[in-house]
């Protein structure tokens, strides 16, 4: 090759690597900023069941010391119901739970018999709305329902017919409810990310017979996120379905060169990990108001005969108030495909107020006793997480909370202290760990937590302060059956 030839065939190659690294880069740099879902409706029902049982005896020289038997069951079902438009985001949430259990204790050697059993039911339902306008301010509203009734009985029998009996039986409602508004939005925006992943991918393996344009890109994201929210029954057929149609939206396009087992396994490998770690952009900064109540019965009865004769029954009943009026600020910026940061503040004022009657119903007496707090707190973190493959993620977080509790008083059947403590506390926190996905089901996963907490206590007469430094980390490996 001379030298007239050499140097326009360099030119062209050195041309062509160029487009070919800005063709690169416009993926690497698209905007996940300003994707946003399409209008969804997502429906997820669970329904779980255990059962568990206990048979033991014990003997020696063949004469039986104790026999134990167990039993018990836990049946719950969840109901979840998530719509995403441009106008509205609503939750709906519903619970119902039983659980139980009944056992027996023989005890030969010191001749006694017991009993025992339980009974608990839990029901709730919850929602949430936010409701926008087109200039992003929001009116949010919503709130939980839910209660749990308990029942427990424990009886023992000695050869002699002396027993000692024990029944506890409790209710317990609440009521949580919320009003705010605000002004920006959240979005969630894996599916972006694994459109590009998706991208990227093809285009390392040849697949690609051109580029993609940035509306390309956002209408494969839309796509994703639609076919991701279709309710199918059995998992199989949904990742044949969701895998079908981002292939039909390549293939219509005339995106891909060749439909070989390259493009498929890589397909389906970035289907399965492109979305396992969250992705979110956006502010968002609202007021909101928050009453909780909360109300809890409970009667015991308790006799004894066996070791000392005695005779105990009482009930009891709490009422729990807290309005807080709450300021709150989100805020998620994905830097690029591999760099996350996720800032939250908020700014907390809570009054409660807490009642307590416990009456005696064998001597005749009751006690009335009330606590009323008033406190101030501040959160702020900052977290950055980094993301660089389809399997791993790395993150440290940093966080500060303050909080000081500048009113107490208790009253004590009628008897009032005023400003009993007052306390400010400051706890700051830093945290870092890693996620490893070695299949869709089998994750490794490890954290560090080390923090450092203040506390300054002001009770009549005496000031001081307390100052703490922990840590702790853990390694484990999850696996997801489902």
């Amino acid at each position: 090759m001379n030298r007239t030839t050499f140097i326009p065939v360099f030119l062209m190659c050195f041309f062509g690597a160029f487009i070919s690294n800005l063709s690169a880069q416009e993926y690497k740099t698209f905007d996940l900023a300003k994707y946003y879902t399409p209008d969804i409706v997502r429906n997820q029902l669970d329904v779980a069941g255990s059962s568990a049982g206990l048979l033991n005896s014990s003997s020696t020289s063949s004469i039986n010391i104790s026999n134990n038997n167990a039993i018990n069951y836990n049946l719950n079902s969840t109901f979840s119901n998530y719509v995403s438009t441009r106008k509205m985001i609503r939750t709906i949430n519903a619970g119902l739970g039983f659980r139980g259990s009944a056992g027996s204790n023989q005890d030969f050697q010191v001749a006694i018999n017991q009993q025992s059993g339980s009974f608990d039911n839990s029901a709730g339902i919850g929602t949430s709305y936010q409701l926008f306008n087109k200039t992003s301010q929001f009116l949010s509203f919503g709130g939980n329902i839910n209660y749990i009734y308990y029942s427990t009985f424990s009886n023992k029998t000695n050869n002699l017919n002396k027993a000692d009996r024990v029944n506890d039986n409790g209710f317990s409602g609440n009521i949580n409810l919320y009003v705010g508004i605000g002004i920006g939005r959240i979005e969630t925006v894996t599916d972006a990310q694994q459109a590009i992943y998706l991208i990227e991918a093809f285009a390392k393996n040849k697949r690609l017979s051109r580029d993609l344009s940035t509306n390309e890109i956002f209408s494969l994201s839309q796509e994703i996120s639609r076919v991701k929210n279709k309710r199918f029954l059995d998992f199989r057929l949904h990742l044949i379905d969701e895998v079908s149609k981002v292939d039909s939206f390549f293939v219509a396009n005339n995106l891909i060169n060749k439909t070989d087992a390259n493009y498929f396994t890589t397909l389906y490998d970035i289907w399965l990990y492109g979305d396992k770690f969250e992705r979110k952009s956006g502010s968002t900064l609202e007021l909101r108001l928050s009453p909780t109540l909360n109300a809890n019965n409970s009667y015991t009865k308790k006799s004894q005969e066996i070791y000392i004769d005695s005779l105990y029954e009482s009930k009891g009943n709490s009422l729990f108030s807290s309005p807080n009026l709450s300021l709150s600020y989100q805020y998620e910026k994905p830097f690029n495909q591999k760099w996350q940061q996720s800032v939250n503040a908020s700014l907390v004022v809570e009054f409660t107020n807490f009642k307590y009657t416990s009456e005696n119903l064998i001597v005749n007496t009751t006690i009335n006793n009330s606590n009323n707090t008033k406190t101030a707190r501040a959160y702020a973190s900052y977290k950055l997480g980094f993301y660089p493959n389809t399997r791993t993620n790395i993150f440290a977080q940093i966080s500060q909370n303050f909080g000081y509790n500048f009113y107490a008083s208790q009253i004590y059947n009628d008897i009032t202290l005023e400003s009993v403590q007052k306390a400010l506390s400051s706890t700051t926190s830093l945290n870092c760990g890693t996620n490893y996905y070695f299949s869709p089901q089998l994750r490794l996963s490890a954290t560090l937590n080390i923090q450092n907490g203040l506390q300054i206590q002001y009770i009549p007469g005496n000031t001081y302060g307390t100052n703490g430094l922990t840590s702790n980390f853990s390694v484990g490996v999850n696996y997801s059956f489902f």
